[in-house]
């Protein structure tokens, strides 16, 4: 990195970009006294699960518990007298706020060029980016033509350059390989088609955004130290925080691989507002049917998929009397799809899990690399879960019309 004033880390899944970046800021900040660095990503809950998390689990690895400390009402971290801050893209007086010596936007393809040139220009020595590359964006389009050779440092990189990664990870990763589009961005690192994404009609609303009418408590979770893949927690909240009217919840149910996931569904002015309730493996039924009944009206609507009938039984005879099956059919989640592409869909910012699956939820392809009207049976438990509550009525209006 000597010398250069950007550095672009373009990888796939599993390439360990985060994490490397984060051990080079932390020596860096050893090494030289009094430097401000700062870590960026779009929203506050994906840098506490994301890149502030990574953080802990270095300084725990390297033994530098004693040395470096977090302030954790600041988010920063303080080495000798150097400060590593993390802070999220969500207002202008935060992009606009003081200068730094490096700056690293975890994920900038979620950032718009505005933002960016905002955060760079008050950045005095280097700035650092890194990404998936789903699609070109202004990294590519805009800010690398503008750059000479010895302006920056481009790095591609794969699951394969990771040493950290256990075999299991790696098989993981590797069973993908037959959809085309998928591999090509997260297992090669290349830039993806943006022609295979299925969902364009949604947005991220932070969870005090004026669009929620009332403020939201900041979020308490358990289980966040979960290996998997996915960042599974048992989140509290008011559930009355969205606007509009109450449509619903839906159900995905899963165990050990796959999260038992619940989504809230209100309608506003025409527009959904989808809020992430419940992402969790090792979920017994006698636990999801406490979170429900705490935090869930169980005399509401709730949709959950129909191949597990006796747990939907069971949850139903403890008293959650809204509990219904999913109707399914050979076109049901074609169906389902075209009725969410229907819509604006508003999603709330610590809807992790479900935002990661909208950005990754894709068109399979054919043997000729063709795309084709089927998703990809990966990253769709959340979407699932939406699918299962909002088809719901029509599905059913059409098998008894037809009857």
């Amino acid at each position: 990195m000597s010398g250069r004033r950007y550095v672009i880390h373009q990888g796939g899944t599993g390439a360990g970009k985060t994490y490397s970046t984060l051990q080079y800021l932390l020596t860096y900040a050893g090494k030289f006294q009094g430097k401000v660095i700062s870590v960026v990503a779009e929203t506050m809950p994906h840098l506490k699960r994301g890149a502030m998390r990574d953080m802990r689990q270095i300084i725990e690895n390297e033994g530098w518990d004693k040395t470096i400390r977090e302030n954790k009402s600041g988010f920063y971290f303080k080495i000798n007298k150097s400060i590593i801050e993390f802070f999220p893209a969500d207002s202008a007086a935060k992009l606009r706020g003081a200068r730094r010596d490096v700056l690293f936007i975890n994920e900038c393809n979620n950032l718009d060029y505005e933002s960016f040139q905002q955060l760079d220009v008050r950045t005095r020595k280097r700035t650092i980016l890194d990404f998936n590359p789903v699609r070109r964006f202004w990294v590519h389009d805009k800010l690398m033509p503008t750059l000479q050779e010895p302006d920056y440092l481009f790095l591609q990189s794969t699951y394969i350059d990771n040493p950290s990664l256990t075999a299991e990870e790696i098989a993981n990763i590797e069973r993908r390989r037959s959809n085309s589009n998928w591999w090509k961005v997260y297992g090669e690192g290349e830039i993806g088609s943006s022609e295979g994404l299925i969902f364009n009609n949604w947005t991220i609303i932070g969870v005090n955004s004026e669009k929620l009418k009332v403020n939201s408590e900041e979020l308490r979770t358990e289980n966040e130290n979960s290996p998997n893949t996915f960042n599974f927690s048992l989140s509290t909240f008011n559930s009355r925080q969205l606007p509009g009217q109450l449509l619903g919840y839906g159900i995905d149910f899963g165990f050990t691989h796959s999260p038992t996931v619940i989504v809230q569904v209100n309608e506003f002015e025409g527009e959904l507002y989808i809020r992430e309730l419940l992402y969790k493996t090792g979920m017994q039924n006698d636990a999801l049917f406490s979170f429900a009944a705490k935090h869930l009206d169980l005399s509401a609507k709730a949709i959950a998929d129909s191949a597990e009938p006796k747990t939907i039984w069971y949850l139903y005879q403890k008293g959650w009397r809204g509990l219904k099956a999913a109707i399914k059919g050979p076109d049901s989640v074609e169906h389902g799809i075209d009725l969410m592409l229907e819509r604006k869909i508003n999603v709330t910012a610590d809807s992790l899990n479900l935002i990661k699956e909208l950005r990754e939820y894709m068109w399979d392809t054919n043997l000729a690399g063709n795309f084709i009207r089927r998703p990809v049976k990966e990253y769709d438990h959340a979407i699932d879960a939406i699918r299962y509550l909002y088809s719901y009525p029509k599905k059913r209006a059409l098998i008894i019309s037809s009857g």
